[in-house]
Parts: structure tokens; sequence; C-alpha cells
């Protein structure tokens, strides 16, 4: 079984998407990783 230890080096804000989903339609980059998905060090 896999661990969870992926959850830590996503960015918490786009859950590591790297965008988040606009309710308008479309999505827009994260600005807080930079569309990385991943968590700044």
């Amino acid at each position: 079984m896999k661990s969870n230890s992926y959850d830590t080096k996503n960015c918490p804000y786009c859950s590591g998407k790297g965008y988040f989903q606009l309710l308008l339609g479309g999505s827009e980059t994260c600005s807080c990783c930079g569309g990385s998905g991943k968590k700044k060090s």
C-alpha cells in the first residue's frame, strides 16, 4: 500500500493540480505554486 507522503509535496491551495477550477468555467493558474502543483520549499 502506498504511503500518503505525496500529500505534503502538493500545493495546499490547488491540491497539486496547478490550477483552480473557476465557477464560471475554465481554469486559472495557481499563483501560489505557479502552476506546477508542487509545494514551494
